[in-house]
């Protein structure tokens, strides 16, 4: 169980090193505004963009995985599990590429330019 414990840590430290502070710096400090909807749409951006980042090093690593159980083993139930694995996690990764897309591109067909560039998202 540790060894996919420090795995998890390696294929995740550079997702973490440069991590921002989920609630915007300049937000509820001293002699700084209070935060309002702008501050919690810069949150959630950082918060989706975050997302998007580690779901790369965990979408590869699982495929990893499954690769080299597909090539190592001779059972064929093994063989037909690391198959599926590796279709699921192929489709879950193009799920959230996709979705980002698609919110990305109705976003800026869709929203007058002014508001858009307005928009901290």
């Amino acid at each position: 169980m540790m060894k996919y414990f420090v795995i998890f840590l390696v294929l995740i430290s550079p997702t973490v090193a440069f991590a921002q502070p989920l609630v915007p710096t300049d937000c509820g400090g001293v002699g700084q505004p209070e935060c309002g909807y702008k501050h919690l749409l810069q949150m959630v951006d950082t918060i989706i963009n975050w997302l998007i980042m580690i779901s790369v090093p965990i979408s590869a690593g699982v495929m990893a995985w499954a690769g080299i159980i597909y090539m190592t083993t001779g059972i064929a139930d093994k063989k037909a599990q690391a198959k599926s694995m590796l279709i699921k996690v192929f489709i879950g990764f193009v799920a959230i590429l996709s979705a980002w897309i698609i919110v990305s591109t109705i976003l800026n067909v869709l929203v007058n330019p002014n508001i858009r560039n307005s928009l901290p998202v």
